[in-house]
């Protein structure tokens, strides 16, 4: 016997609300492994910075802007 089979033979021993809790069941354990499931952050992030970007001058800037307010305070 098929494993399909196997399983279509074990739910049609099951009554209507236990078929509903495999189900509810089956879900959320689907939902889990796709939020399990790392995701490429090349794909993620794909059009949403122009190409020609200079991400390390970017985070440079971004890194050492707190030093040039700070010196707003000094004076």
């Amino acid at each position: 016997m098929r494993p399909i089979q196997q399983i279509e033979s074990l739910l049609d021993g099951l009554s209507p609300d236990e078929l509903l809790a495999l189900i509810e069941h089956i879900a959320r354990r689907l939902r889990l492994h796709e939020e399990r499931k790392p995701q490429p952050l090349h794909g993620i992030w794909r059009e949403k910075f122009p190409e020609d970007a200079d991400i390390d001058t970017t985070l440079k800037e971004v890194r050492h802007q707190w030093q040039e307010d700070f010196k707003e305070f000094d004076e």
